[in-house]
């Protein structure tokens, strides 16, 4: 892809698109760092309004709730900011920007192109494709009716469910019982995509992340998820670095999918292990900014220097390996998300938090801790009375559909 260049005395500006996940600012502060000037088109923001915006990385902020207004409010932006590229910071925003003019989808960076996009669009289909391109992929049975369920059932349990699309894992479903199948699966299929029952593999689960060009990894990242909420198909709460045989196993995988989608820009992939075959296999492809790649700087990966530089210069010099046994704390996630983590322990969360980013941790703490207050306080007026309450904050905002 070629990015538009900032002169030698310019700094690069950059739009990020759906500023609302957790991991986004933090995006923000580390291109900032770098000489990068970000932007943010968004249908809200993280920081709260009485915090003050010394430190504030954003050159300018669109806010911008309402959909029919989207693409207008996106392109005014783009007339006065003449950025470099647009990064879609969520897996909608991602599809979103393929639906928009020419001229928009040509500053989207990753630039998909048009013909491997319907594999980004159906996980089923891409796992297809990376079993045929020589990567390991979970025994899967495709759900059209409730006799596939009877029949995926009959295979054995327990089995995970999954849409063909998913945000925060909102499309995945662990079920141990029979009735548990059919249930994720009529909630699924009102969404009229492809629906997978996977086999469950209890060996552990991993995540291979990084800043790839043409397929080949400049910057990677290879980690075991310590905690994971959900259990057992959620997001990390602690993940640590990986060392051989398994970080060579997770960079040949990453590499081969990579290649083949001709991809330049951030992308992570989730893998579970097989221990029956000692294998990992792929179950997961995201394409962009991940919510653990803070991990990234403890462990050595100069993943926003390389993703930095390619903007500015549209280059990347030299290569960086994550090192193993680096442990991390997922912040904010590690203090906010319901677990079974206790108050002290979460703590450490903060402790660990990436303090030399002052300004980021603050906002964090502020919007998470407003958010939880929120809902606890929906959940007590409309739980009726003796009930026991349960279940999480709702998920984010997602980034408009049309």
């Amino acid at each position: 892809m070629a990015l538009g260049r900032a002169g030698a005395r310019d700094v690069a500006d950059v739009i990020l698109v759906d500023t609302s996940w957790d991991s986004t600012d933090f995006l923000a502060y580390q291109l900032a760092k770098r000489g990068i000037r970000p932007h943010a088109c968004t249908p809200l923001t993280r920081r709260p309004y009485y915090l003050p915006r010394v430190g504030y990385p954003y050159g300018s902020i669109c806010i911008q709730s309402d959909p029919r207004g989207t693409t207008t409010a996106l392109m005014r932006m783009i007339d006065k900011v003449k950025p470099a590229c647009i990064i879609p910071c969520s897996e909608q925003s991602l599809y979103w920007l393929w639906r928009q003019p020419k001229e928009i989808q040509s500053l989207c960076f990753p630039n998909v192109a048009e013909v491997v996009r319907p594999l980004l669009l159906d996980r089923g289909q891409l796992l297809e494709a990376a079993a045929a391109w020589g990567v390991p992929v979970p025994s899967a049975t495709t759900l059209e009716s409730r006799e596939d369920c009877d029949k995926a059932i009959a295979g054995g349990l327990p089995l995970v469910v999954k849409a063909a699309r998913s945000v925060n894992s909102t499309g995945v479903r662990f079920c141990a019982t029979a009735d548990e199948v059919r249930v994720a699966y009529d909630t699924f299929s009102a969404t009229g995509l492809r629906i997978d029952a996977q086999r469950y593999y209890t060996g552990g689960t991993f995540l291979a992340g990084g800043f790839f060009v043409n397929g080949r990894a400049a910057h990677f990242y290879a980690g075991e998820k310590v905690v994971v909420w959900p259990r057992r198909t959620g997001p990390s709460l602690v993940i640590a670095t990986v060392g051989e045989p398994r970080f060579s196993a997770l960079l040949r995988y990453a590499e081969a999918v990579c290649q083949q989608l001709d991809w330049t820009g951030l992308a992570s992939f989730d893998f579970v292990l097989d221990k029956d075959a000692d294998e990992l296999r792929m179950v997961d492809f995201n394409p962009r900014h991940w919510g653990a790649a803070g991990a990234t700087l403890r462990a050595g990966v100069d993943l926003y220097d390389g993703l930095a530089q390619w903007i500015g210069e549209g280059t990347v010099s030299g290569t960086s390996r994550s090192v193993p046994g680096i442990s991390y704390r997922v912040f904010p996630k590690y203090v906010f998300l319901p677990s079974d983590i206790g108050w002290p322990q979460r703590l450490l969360g903060v402790r660990d938090a990436p303090w030399e980013d002052a300004s980021y941790v603050l906002g964090e703490l502020a919007f998470s801790t407003r958010e939880r207050l929120d809902w606890l306080v929906r959940m007590l007026r409309s739980r009726p009375p003796g009930a026991a309450g349960a279940g999480a904050p709702p998920a984010q905002p997602t980034w408009p559909s049309s």
